[in-house]
């Protein structure tokens, strides 16, 4: 059997392998790291009840849209920051870190500061930021 051949009868079993693989990583729910849960919430708002969640400076709580960080003590909207997750370059979900204060992407190492800014590695701009509003004990974004 020639390469050619080879290459082409080992096609489709591997697009189906593929597809297989990708369609049991698909998300139903995402659990954030302050012990809430999304629920799927895939819409450009958000609310936080900050009895709950985002106590700690650093801490953070996520959707699939967006991070919100507590980046300082206080419960007023300066404390925090809500930035699109999808990276500019590829929109791969970027992760917080909270020692170094910045968002990185995990596919191609870009690097946000809070503001959204590029900071270093790939990517096509900055992060969109959120506006954010507090009512009482409860964060609200966009």
């Amino acid at each position: 059997m020639d390469r050619r051949t080879f290459i082409q009868e080992l096609k489709l079993p591997v697009m189906a392998t593929c597809a297989i693989c990708l369609g049991s990583c698909a998300k139903e729910e995402i659990t954030t790291p302050g012990g809430g849960n999304t629920g799927g919430n895939t819409t450009n708002s958000f609310k936080v009840d900050l009895t709950k969640d985002l106590q700690a400076v650093g801490s953070f709580i996520f959707n699939d849209k967006m991070i919100v960080v507590r980046l300082a003590t206080g419960s007023v909207p300066s404390s925090f920051v809500a930035i699109q997750r999808a990276c500019t370059h590829q929109g791969t979900e970027v992760n917080w870190n909270a020692t170094k204060n910045e968002f990185i992407c995990p596919n191609h190492g870009a690097r946000f500061n809070t503001s959204g800014q590029n900071i270093g590695g790939q990517s096509t701009g900055a992060l969109p930021v959120y506006a954010i509003s507090i009512s009482g004990t409860t964060l609200s974004v966009g």
